[in-house]
């Protein structure tokens, strides 16, 4: 039976090669809990939802004059758990998936 190709580790910034989730270096680090329920909170998935209807092209290729869609919705500025930061609709903006951990793995090291 053939192998599974590798892919990169889901750790934001980790180039390691790995054959699925993260690196061992990585495997031990989980999202906030407080954090993972905003995530999969109903108003979050419907905030969600409305922002990539309302702007489905990445803002950063934009700028670049690119139209890429974007896969990714991005709080501006981190919400670091503070719900009234996450839900704020005008602290979003909608990236694809390369310039969103891009820019999630800035925000993480320089944390």
């Amino acid at each position: 039976m053939p192998s599974r190709s590798l892919t990169k580790c889901t750790y934001p910034g980790c180039m390691k090669l790995v054959r699925g989730g993260r690196c061992p270096a990585h495997s031990g680090t989980v999202r906030d809990p407080a954090v993972k329920k905003l995530y999969n909170s109903a108003r979050w998935k419907y905030m969600r939802a409305v922002q990539l209807g309302k702007e489905p092209w990445c803002a950063d290729c934009l700028e670049g004059g690119d139209h890429v869609f974007a896969s990714e919705v991005d709080h501006v500025r981190p919400h670091n758990g503070d719900p009234k930061l996450f839900f704020d609709d005008g602290n979003l903006q909608s990236l694809c998936k390369p310039h969103h951990s891009a820019k999630t793995a800035q925000e993480v090291w320089h944390a």
